[in-house]
């Protein structure tokens, strides 16, 4: 004969019910957590080989009890971070800047000629950093978190008319840069007038002779066809070209303790993919660049004092970044 819980045991196993449906939900292989994913470049690009790395780690770490379903093109919210606010998409990517009304400690990810690769990039929005955490405490009431961020490399400057060898070279030209208040002082210590400018201007604008050049990630430049129309790349390595993935807050917290884990190590891996993928891909898109005539300057031909650029930008921005700059240098073993 089957035993009736009652009393006190019944009491506690309804709360224990109730705890675990709000804090995560019951999800399994055949009743999935379904999130949407929305991001505004193709699938055939590096923000593509993100997307799709994440989902897969996603379905598998998880064993399906998560599934994450991918819009490109904006198709789903477009280019802007309210469609994550309200939940229209659960997770979204944006230059990490295009989120600072939110938190102004973004902008210190730009900071200029601080990170010597990728993988120091990635140890200051690690899972377990002290920076991630502290960024998403600041994010805590704007329903949307930062998961994780992945580079598409160093910014470097494409002129059309004239080499740049050190900052007394850049006067005078107008380079564009992404609308970034650190992209704009960076460039404004290296020597030009910064632009800020929207990708969909860039080319008309360098074809008009409206800007001088543009700042651009190497793995950028051949995709979009600027070899075609550029005539000298120059290795400054100057900003990261950072993307930031966002993920709506309470999307998150119908995950489960054990696979928000399983998110932030998805993330991680998959914004490696994406690091193999550029290495993997740009020294065919250097080829190319030399087949149409370019001329790649390397940083070995430089004469930037790099040390004073980075100053000039912090001086602009300490007060907003506090001792994380301090916590960022420590982590760097700086």
């Amino acid at each position: 004969m089957r035993r009736l819980v009652k009393g006190p045991a019944l009491f506690l196993l309804m709360v224990c019910f109730c705890v675990g449906f709000l804090s995560g939900g019951v999800w399994a292989k055949d009743n999935p957590l379904v999130l949407k994913f929305s991001d505004i470049n193709a699938q055939k690009s590096a923000a593509g080989v993100f997307c799709e790395t994440f989902k897969d780690l996603v379905a598998k770490k998880t064993e399906g009890r998560v599934k994450i379903e991918v819009y490109y093109g904006g198709t789903l919210t477009g280019n802007n971070i309210e469609g994550t606010q309200t939940g229209i998409a659960h997770f979204s990517q944006h230059n990490v800047t295009e989120a600072l009304a939110l938190c102004k400690y973004l902008s210190i990810l730009e900071m200029p000629f601080t990170y010597k690769t990728d993988e120091e990039l990635y140890k200051i929005t690690a899972p377990d950093s002290p920076v991630l955490r502290k960024i998403n405490e600041t994010f805590k009431g704007s329903r949307v978190r930062l998961l994780t961020t992945y580079s598409w490399g160093p910014q470097n400057i494409l002129t059309t008319k004239t080499p740049v060898y050190k900052e007394a070279d850049l006067k005078g030209l107008k380079i564009r840069v992404l609308p970034s208040k650190v992209y704009m002082e960076t460039m404004k210590a290296m020597g030009a007038t910064p632009t800020p400018m929207s990708w969909g201007e860039v080319i008309s604008s360098l074809v008009t002779g409206m800007i001088d050049g543009t700042g651009m990630p190497q793995c950028y430049v051949v995709p979009t066809g600027l070899h075609e129309i550029q005539k000298f790349y120059i290795l400054t390595g100057h900003n990261p070209t950072l993307s930031g993935v966002f993920m709506n807050e309470a999307a998150w917290e119908k995950v489960s303790p054990q696979d928000q884990k399983h998110l932030l190590a998805s993330g991680d891996e998959a914004r490696h993919a994406v690091t193999k993928y550029i290495n993997d891909n740009n020294e065919g898109f250097k080829q190319e660049m030399l087949k149409k005539g370019m001329t790649i300057i390397g940083p070995e031909k430089l004469a930037f004092d790099t040390a004073k650029i980075k100053e000039a930008v912090y001086q602009k921005y300490k007060d907003d970044w506090g001792d994380m700059y301090q916590e960022i240098q420590k982590i760097l073993g700086k």
